[in-house]
């Protein structure tokens, strides 16, 4: 058993563009999404002041108790790089024309812990131009 569990969520930000089209190409389902130039909302919906800048979307590739997973933190972003790469050229074209996407791992721990990524699967995950980002929190909520 890790002494870590984490949650990936897949997210995209483009200076204006729609992202769903992006997510229906992946196959994938967004959990919240906006479009540069809306109007602001919390997640509840609620109307909030002003408009967002860029457009944006997300949806949570992690399952389980509130979306926290133990497995192989490694084995599990391959899984994802894997299924991925049949859309390689849909997120090159998706970088070209200026969109960012890319893994969002949170991390939660009851100690202090340490991994290592593989080369290659860095690797990986670069030739498909997704970004990693890590969040570290204290204990899982």
């Amino acid at each position: 058993m890790n002494p870590y569990r984490y949650r990936v969520a897949l997210r995209a930000i483009h200076p204006r563009d729609d992202l769903r089209p992006l997510f229906d190409q992946l196959g994938l389902s967004p959990e919240r999404t906006w479009r540069a130039g809306e109007r602001r909302t919390s997640p509840a919906g609620i109307p909030l002041d002003g408009v967002y800048r860029e457009s944006y979307a997300y949806t949570n590739l992690t399952h389980g108790s509130r979306n926290w997973s133990d497995e192989d933190l490694q084995d599990y972003l391959r899984g994802i790089q894997q299924r991925l790469a049949m859309h390689r050229d849909t997120l090159h074209t998706f970088y070209i024309r200026g969109g960012r996407c890319g893994l969002s791992i949170g991390l939660s721990g009851e100690s202090g812990f340490g991994f290592e990524l593989d080369p290659s699967l860095g690797a990986g995950l670069a030739d498909l131009k997704l970004t990693l980002g890590f969040d570290f929190h204290a204990e899982p909520d």
